[in-house]
């Protein structure tokens, strides 16, 4: 004791009585363990009582720093959070201790998105195209005929799905797994469109989208969609994303016969087209039969009677949800968006 100086003993007794640990003095004031150990002996009358229970692994310092790194994408997984607390409290510290200290910090987990790479002229795009629609209404937007195409799978997955059972290496029962086929079992590819009113018409393309087959849908479906649900055609705009087929002269001149208004739309946009919504609701619906469609023509049924029976009060909020997600592209400044 006598060989290390007063300031040393001082500023050790000095972190002793704010709590810190041997480990944690010793390493501070450049000691040995030993050295720390006999420093707290002789001050122990004068050291706050020891806290009840097991001590938090996670300082809230800790905790908010790590919460403030996982929102900015700093550390992206519970492994990455687990690693940083070790190295800054040190001690070890089970992930599910990870998941309770960021519950206390408010946070909570989300499925990644999936969504499309912006560059710097797509964001440009696209926030130039909200900038010129930001003052539409509702009913500015209920002109809109909204149009995709979309790929379903016979045999696939629509979304999570859970089931329940103890732990342990119990065989695996029927109920506990969801059949999967080579390539899907086959999937079919159908283009669709929708009104404020209703949905407009759907058709399944087999084979390739090209322009040729596009502007047969064009020719079949478009303007028949919005004259069945009473809507003026020169009232009405037409949209359509930048696809190649949906682009090629034979179908914008066909377009402009018909004297239709095309909306101009920026690339990399699915969360501005509401329809995108129509393709989960479709997806969500067929994952309640109970079992797989046998041929891709009774997927088809499937997906026909789902898509008649789209409630209109969906819709109608789809087409109200408009100037919120272009409010939300120009808060982004042309990025992603939660739509």
């Amino acid at each position: 004791m006598r060989s290390l100086p007063k300031n040393k003993v001082h500023r050790a007794k000095q972190q002793f009585r704010q709590g810190k640990t041997i480990r944690e003095v010793a390493a501070s004031v450049g000691i040995s363990i030993g050295s720390a150990v006999s420093i707290r002996k002789a001050d122990e009358e004068n050291l706050p009582p020891p806290h009840v229970g097991r001590p938090r692994p996670a300082t809230e310092t800790t905790r908010r720093k790590i919460a403030r790194d996982l929102m900015t994408g700093k550390i992206k997984t519970l492994t990455d959070a687990q690693r940083s607390i070790q190295s800054t409290d040190g001690g070890h510290v089970h992930v599910n201790t990870v998941r309770r200290s960021l519950r206390l910090e408010g946070l909570r987990a989300y499925v990644h998105g999936a969504k499309p790479e912006l560059d710097d002229d797509h964001k440009r795009q696209r926030l130039k195209f909200a900038m010129d629609h930001k003052d539409w209404l509702v009913d500015d937007w209920k002109r809109v005929v909204f149009s995709d195409e979309c790929s379903i799978s016979r045999v696939g997955s629509y979304g999570r799905e859970f089931y329940y059972n103890k732990p342990g290496r119990q065989p695996l029962q029927p109920h506990q797994v969801r059949p999967t086929m080579k390539f899907g079992g086959g999937k079919i590819i159908i283009w669709g469109c929708i009104t404020c009113r209703g949905p407009g018409d759907a058709s399944w393309i087999e084979g390739t989208m090209d322009a040729d087959t596009y502007l047969e849908v064009l020719q079949d479906y478009v303007r028949q969609s919005w004259e069945w649900y009473g809507f003026e055609p020169e009232t009405m705009i037409f949209q359509q994303d930048n696809a190649s087929s949906h682009t090629a002269k034979k179908v914008m001149d066909y377009l402009r016969r018909l004297e239709m208004t095309v909306l101009p739309w920026p690339p990399q946009s699915p969360d501005l087209n509401p329809i995108e919504h129509v393709w989960a609701y479709v997806k969500r619906q067929l994952s309640l039969y109970e079992t797989a469609p046998e041929t891709l023509e009774d997927l088809w049924e499937r997906v026909q009677s789902i898509w008649t029976n789209i409630p209109i009060d969906f819709l109608e909020r789809l087409y109200e949800s408009m100037p919120r997600r272009i409010a939300a592209v120009i808060d982004a400044k042309g990025g992603l968006t939660k739509y």
